[in-house]
């Protein structure tokens, strides 16, 4: 195809932003971003925004796992012409499907299927890249919309990722299949050594490699020839691929959109009668490496606005219902002390409801357990306790003894009473930020000793906010002595029924530590 009718070609424009270790600023293309990260060359992309990078990074890495698969070689330390090479492989040695804008809708351009009907006519245009874009920001109360009225290409790349491989349902606009459900989300759990792009670009490649023929035995994807970038095929919006005809490293596309360009960039996009895939019933359970699985129910994890709290994690990470995914399997590369990593946009009906990161250190004590099934059930069991403790503290501890505060110290408490729900999330917002910690710091000590010892910080931790809330919270004046006492009285009693074993020992160490003084 004439170059005038093909615009911003990924393979061979400099369309990416980058910025070295050394704080140099360039802009590469596409094969040269994947010759950075394939040969240890740290690098950072200075256009993408916080909710991108997990699109990016699995782009990235299923592109390249693709491409170095059907070479026949999976090294990835590759020049930018050999990864050229390679990606116009993948495309019939053709560029068009490597451009932003092509004219010919019978053609492919990237992340945009062709157009069987030939015309946009019917297509809803859209002229700022983050008005396609996965987040939902209808009254523009958090990241406002139309904010890139004068988007750069790469903003219209790492855009028109976001939208393609995380998008949910939106009316007639159908969401990708590795996700349970339309306002589901697709999350990333993985270790690694750190959180740069350069290791985990080549740790994942790796994970997906590896998974290939489990994943073609597992799901029925074909082992050889399956469409890989499923942007490559017209898309009347009518009918869906089946994933019997798939690679097992597809990336996908779910909506229907082409970009054009006047005096700037804009996108045309239109409703479907069915999404691309054909994956009702698999509720996003289609072999992602970086997604769990329930056990029972074979759908895959939805992060919920909670986001990946200590409760959700210590299930996912330990629990019995929950399959591993292959990215959170402690690896060699990973070295003696990686991280835990974990991401997630949360959806709701027609919103954004946050993005969520979170970042745990893992010690070199604890990887080992990390990386045996006996070691992560002895964590389990461990986190499983805590975290019932915890509930213990906030439920029967803390919870009536701010309803006694709130009810002005009443003959019988009403636990209907909602009121004291914000300053029962403080205290797991507080446990949240040292659960882990506190868990893996004690994994070589006698639990009988540093359980009740974590139990007496969170019940610190509730008495403080019960404190708090006596001097912030509005009480009636004549029942205000009276709340606060049957507030004090509800609590210590609580906590001396409830965990009698701990405070008895803090009682017995601050006598010690009286007599010492004495």
């Amino acid at each position: 195809m004439p170059e005038d009718q093909t615009h911003y070609n990924l393979l061979t424009d400099p369309i990416f932003g980058i910025e070295a270790a050394d704080g140099t600023r360039s802009a590469i293309s596409l094969p040269e971003v994947l010759a950075r990260l394939g040969g240890g060359v740290e690098t950072e992309f200075t256009g993408l925004r916080s909710h991108q990078q997990h699109p990016w990074h699995a782009f990235l890495v299923q592109l390249a796992a693709i491409a170095v698969h059907r070479d026949g070689n999976e090294h990835l330390k590759r020049d930018a012409e050999s990864w050229r090479a390679l990606l116009r492989a993948l495309t019939g040695k053709r560029d068009d499907a490597w451009c932003l804008v092509v004219e010919d809708l019978a053609q492919p351009a990237f992340m945009q299927p062709p157009v069987p009907e030939g015309s946009l006519a019917k297509f809803k245009s859209v002229d700022c890249a983050d008005e396609i874009d996965v987040l939902v920001t209808t009254r523009n109360h958090d990241v406002k919309a139309r904010r890139m009225a004068s988007a750069r290409p790469e903003h219209w790349v790492y855009a028109l990722i976001s939208l393609q491989t995380m998008q949910g349902y939106l009316g007639q606009y159908y969401g990708v299949s590795r996700m349970n459900g339309g306002s589901a989300n697709r999350p990333y759990l993985s270790i690694a050594r750190d959180p740069g792009w350069v290791h985990r670009f080549t740790r994942d490649v790796g994970v997906w490699l590896r998974s290939r023929h489990s994943l073609v035995s597992s799901f029925g994807y074909r082992d050889s020839g399956g469409a890989s970038l499923l942007w490559l095929t017209p898309w009347d919006g009518k009918t869906s691929l089946q994933i019997a005809a798939c690679d097992p490293l597809y990336v996908e596309i779910c909506r229907r959109i082409r970009l054009t360009e006047s005096d700037r960039i804009a996108a045309h996009v239109t409703t479907s009668k069915c999404a691309r895939l054909n994956t009702k019933t698999s509720h996003g359970n289609t072999g992602d490496v970086w997604t769990p699985i329930h056990k029972g129910e074979q759908k895959s994890l939805t992060v919920s606005t909670n986001g990946f709290s200590y409760k959700v994690l210590h299930e996912v990470l330990f629990g019995d219902a929950w399959a591993r995914p292959p990215a959170l399997e402690v690896l060699p590369e990973d070295g003696e002390s990686p991280v835990f990593i974990a991401r997630a946009l949360v959806r709701g009906d027609g919103v954004t409801e946050g993005l969520h990161e979170r970042i745990i250190p893992v010690p070199a004590k604890v990887r080992n357990l990390f990386a045996t099934l006996k070691g992560r059930e002895l964590l389990g069991q461990r986190a499983k306790t805590r975290v019932e403790n915890v509930a213990k503290v906030r439920d029967r501890v803390l919870k009536p003894a701010l309803l006694a505060l709130l009810q002005g110290g009443p003959e019988k408490l009403v636990f209907k009473d909602a009121r004291a729900s914000r300053l029962l999330n403080e205290l797991d917002r507080r446990v949240d930020e040292v659960f882990f910690e506190h868990l893996f710091a004690d994994v070589e000590t006698n639990w009988s000793e540093s359980d009740p010892i974590f139990v007496r910080r969170v019940i610190d931790q509730a008495r403080e906010i019960l404190d708090s809330a006596i001097q912030s919270v509005p009480l009636p004046t004549a029942r205000r002595y009276r709340a606060i006492a049957a507030a004090e009285r509800t609590f210590i009693g609580g906590a001396h029924k409830q965990f009698r074993d701990a405070m008895t020992r803090k009682g017995e160490r601050a006598d010690e530590q009286s007599s010492a003084d004495a």
